[in-house]
């Protein structure tokens, strides 16, 4: 019987490693997971449960930006939510750091669970959110 654990690790491709390492590790304040080695043209950053590693891409374009409006997507991986403990605090921590895709958003369900976000991109264009989960 299959029995998946945990997610063990996400994987972004860019053509300028350096430049999401600097994102990721400097504004985010990500803790790097194994030694980084510029010249290897990777990176492992610690985000607690999961390992964000960051690989050098082949040539091509970059997909298309994405929105918070799910309909107008294309298929596939849609983002990365970071939990915080209070929005505020982590907006105005980053504000002037990151481009925000839009204002804050909120989102509830019919069983009490509701959450509070704020979308943005890294330097690649790839979508991110601070989310701030109340779960019933």
């Amino acid at each position: 019987m299959l029995e998946l654990k945990r997610l063990d690790n996400l994987d972004i491709l860019t053509h300028e490693v350096q430049r999401l390492v600097d994102f990721y590790h400097v504004t985010l304040g990500l803790p790097f997971y194994l030694p980084y080695v510029k010249e290897e043209q990777y990176a492992a950053l610690n985000l607690g449960n999961l390992t964000l590693y960051i690989f050098r891409s082949g040539d091509g374009e970059h997909a298309p930006r994405r929105t918070t409006v799910n309909a107008d997507n294309l298929p596939g991986f849609d983002s990365i939510s970071f939990e915080v403990a209070d929005l505020d605090a982590a907006e105005a921590a980053l504000d002037g750091r990151v481009v925000w895709i839009n204002e804050r958003m909120e989102w509830k369900h019919q069983n009490g669970t509701w959450y509070r976000n704020r979308p943005f991109f890294d330097p690649d264009g790839n979508m991110l959110y601070l989310t701030e989960p109340h779960r019933v």
